[in-house]
């Protein structure tokens, strides 16, 4: 198996090309997790988790969380170009991202821009500065929030009882999150799934439902405080608004998803240069 490719800031675009091979993807340990784009030039592709079938995934776009180890098997002469991606960082764009791999049979407009941005990148042969590289980031990151955006839903291919059960339920989180009585027993029971069930099924993705319901307010109240419509409304009410029970809670969640006080995000973007 060949590679080119680099990183640019948080992201990584990479070209990979052979002949028939079988290899492990793992998450690494303590590492944030990703979300690769796997644009399929040519070759069949199959993959398979642990316990588990081998499941084709002969697709020209196939969208893989990096949160789960698996075992990527490629049929005949093969060539993919890969654009890798932190996963928190995607998360601002997109309600949420579905656990299970996405596998999408024709392509679409954002699908295909998406990928010629990366293509073209790689065949630049001049090393990029670092005005570059933030912009490179910054484009990659946004074409894949923007992709996301098009393919979230019923489109999502469906992955194992527990994909679907966990993103049937970050789903409700996404759209209930500014409700302060949403509770992990209440999400159970919108999935029609036990709690402790539930629990289990996010546990296996190293997360709870707690973490991810505070995540997906602390997204919520980092849109109120980026955008200058809303800067009429005191810290207190952005919490209200996004479903946190008080201005310290909001505060924790957004220090801990975003390295940021719900001040200093409202500052950073005032303050921004033009």
């Amino acid at each position: 198996m060949d590679i080119e490719g680099q990183r640019y800031g948080r992201v990584g675009l990479w070209r990979l090309w052979g002949h028939s091979c079988e290899f492990s993807m793992q998450p690494a340990r303590g590492a944030d997790p990703e979300v690769s784009f796997v644009f399929v030039d040519s070759g069949i592709i199959s993959a398979r988790t642990p316990g588990e079938a081998w499941r084709s995934l002969d697709a020209p776009l196939i969208v893989v969380p990096t949160v789960r180890s698996r075992r990527i098997r490629i049929r005949g002469a093969w060539s993919v170009t890969v654009a890798k991606l932190p996963l928190r960082a995607v998360e601002a764009y997109v309600p949420f991202v579905p656990n299970s791999v996405g596998v999408f049979k024709s392509t679409r407009m954002l699908d295909s821009a998406m990928h010629r941005f990366v293509a073209a990148v790689l065949q630049a042969s001049s090393h990029a500065s670092a005005v570059e590289s933030s912009a490179i980031e910054q484009l990659a990151m946004e074409m894949a929030g923007a992709v996301l955006l098009d393919r979230t839903g019923p489109e999502w291919a469906q992955g194992t009882p527990h994909d679907v059960l966990r993103d049937r339920a970050l789903g409700l989180i996404a759209r209930e999150c500014a409700d302060p009585g949403l509770t992990p027993a209440r999400i159970a029971a919108g999935v029609h799934a036990s709690l402790r069930q539930l629990q289990a099924v996010f546990a296996e993705s190293g997360t709870s439902i707690a973490l991810e319901l505070r995540r997906a307010r602390a997204r919520a109240a980092h849109t109120l405080l980026s955008d200058s419509r809303f800067d009429a409304l005191s810290v207190e009410q952005v919490a209200e608004m996004s479903g946190f029970a008080t201005s310290m809670s909001l505060r924790r969640a957004t220090e801990a998803v975003y390295h940021q006080s719900p001040r200093a995000v409202r500052e950073s973007r005032r303050y921004e240069p033009a």
